[in-house]
């Protein structure tokens, strides 16, 4: 039974091996991580120094670690429910922030790719909390320690 504050359902329905298909927001947000990697790349034509090359790494595991995170989320929520819908279109609006600020993330705009990063690692895993929390009693707990 769902708590007094529970979130409404809005994790995807699972039957047997049926798979879904991905949706227009989860394509959307796919493309902001295309532009993410292409502003990797101009950053590494740059800055082409051992130096360049190890702040670019760093810069690209942040991204994959955002990107694979939000994508498993997105594996078990509902795009088509309205909250999963406005929690990835924030999380898209973080990641052009995220994104557009890599050419200077280890210059002046630091505070602001990081801000970013936090937010969106942050925000999904509240998110995600609030879904499962009173739904998925066994999931809310994994969730819990994978991100504790």
């Amino acid at each position: 039974m769902a708590g007094r504050h529970a979130a409404p359902h809005m994790l995807r329905s699972r039957n047997g091996h049926e798979h879904s298909k991905a949706t227009f927001v989860e394509l959307f947000f796919d493309l902001v991580f295309v532009f993410a990697v292409t502003q990797l790349s101009h950053t590494l034509l740059e800055h082409f120094t051992v130096a360049g090359v190890a702040h670019t790494t760093l810069l690209l595991m942040a991204v994959w670690w955002v990107w694979i995170y939000t994508t498993w989320v997105t594996n078990w929520l509902d795009p088509d429910k309205v909250p999963v819908r406005l929690m990835l279109f924030a999380l898209m609006l973080a990641g052009l922030v995220l994104s557009t600020s890599i050419p200077e993330a280890f210059e002046g705009k630091a505070l602001v790719f990081a801000g970013a990063y936090v937010f969106m690692q942050l925000g999904r895993s509240l998110f995600m909390l609030w879904a499962l929390h009173g739904h998925s009693p066994g999931n809310y707990r994994n969730f819990q320690r994978i991100n504790a």
